[in-house]
């Protein structure tokens, strides 16, 4: 047999995805994200979050990520995120790059998350520097790279002064997993701009940036642009959120990911309690070895040490 639970990015595509893509193959539509489905995406973000929003499709995590924080923050900006998120530690400074040069600045946080006493004293940090960065937005990860998720409420504890953002590549399964709804956990609790994931879901390639803060607009459009990310068959990107948010697909695909992870994890001795998709364990090396001579695939986490491995759940992943 074979279970691949090295990521949610190793596992194929919706076939209702798939469909709506042959679909926009036929007859001809605008270029550069003057197509119908671009415009249709736009109007159910606006109504998952309960407000009027622009939206920026990219095909990566990545460059969402990118183009946001280069909105928020200037050259000279601090960027406060914790020390885990994946614009620290895996995104080749395209962060950095992107903004023309602001600074990261990685905080620690239990289980994966920022409090807000730490990001308090962060920010105060630099403030008082004068010679760091000038602070300019925090970024957060929900659900966090640990596999955690943030509640509203904590959202909300995390509201400053600064620009927020919200890397959300796995943005649905924190909804799943809390049952908050989209708006309490993004520009209610004062979030500027979010990158909506859809591909670790269940997507082929398609994310995108949901600007609430409207001024922002206007910059990003010419960031999207200028950057090589208004890709000119937009169509077939936004033909991927579209149906991602038809009919509940997006929170459907999460609510089985999420569901499938508590399975497992109801078979084995997990490092910490398991909230969305991704869970960690321990195996010794013979556990392991013969684990992957039987097909089963997983990754190596010696963030917990060298017996330890993380555990990703699909939102194809079965129950046997």
């Amino acid at each position: 047999m074979s279970a691949d639970f090295r990521s949610d990015n190793t596992h194929g595509c919706s076939p209702e995805i798939l469909e709506a893509i042959a679909r926009a193959s036929a007859g001809t539509q605008t270029s550069y994200g003057g197509d119908e489905y671009t415009a249709s995406v736009r109007r159910r973000c606006s109504e998952i979050f309960e407000t009027e929003v622009d939206v920026f499709p990219v095909v990566s995590g990545t460059a969402g990520n990118s183009l946001a924080i280069a909105a928020l923050t200037p050259p000279w900006g601090a960027v406060f995120c914790h020390e885990d998120a994946h614009i620290q530690r895996d995104e080749c400074g395209a962060p950095e790059f992107f903004s023309g040069g602001a600074k990261l600045i990685p905080i620690a946080g239990a289980g994966g998350k920022l409090h807000p006493e730490d990001v308090a004293d962060a920010i105060r940090t630099v403030k008082q520097s004068k010679r760091t960065a000038v602070p300019a937005c925090i970024s957060i990860t929900n659900a966090t790279e640990a596999g955690t998720v943030y509640s509203a409420a904590e959202m909300q504890a995390l509201r400053s002064d600064l620009r927020i953002h919200l890397d959300g590549a796995r943005f649905a399964n924190a909804v799943a997993a809390t049952g908050a709804s989209p708006a309490d956990l993004t520009w209610r609790a004062g979030v500027d701009l979010l990158t909506f994931g859809a591909t670790k879901n269940g997507a082929l390639a398609a994310e995108a940036i949901v600007v609430f803060d409207k001024s922002l607009a206007e910059e990003l459009a010419l960031r999207h642009h200028r950057s090589g990310h208004r890709i000119s068959k937009m169509r077939f990107i936004s033909a991927q959120l579209d149906a991602y948010l038809t009919d509940d697909l997006w929170l459907r695909n999460a609510r089985h990911a999420n569901a499938m992870a508590q399975r497992l994890a109801r078979g084995l001795e997990t490092i910490r309690p398991v909230e969305a998709n991704v869970l960690f364990t321990r195996f010794s090396p013979q556990q392991a070895a013969a684990l992957r001579e039987r097909g089963f695939l997983f990754a190596d986490w010696p963030i917990f040490g060298d017996d330890a491995y993380r555990l990703v759940t699909a939102f194809d992943t079965t129950e046997a």
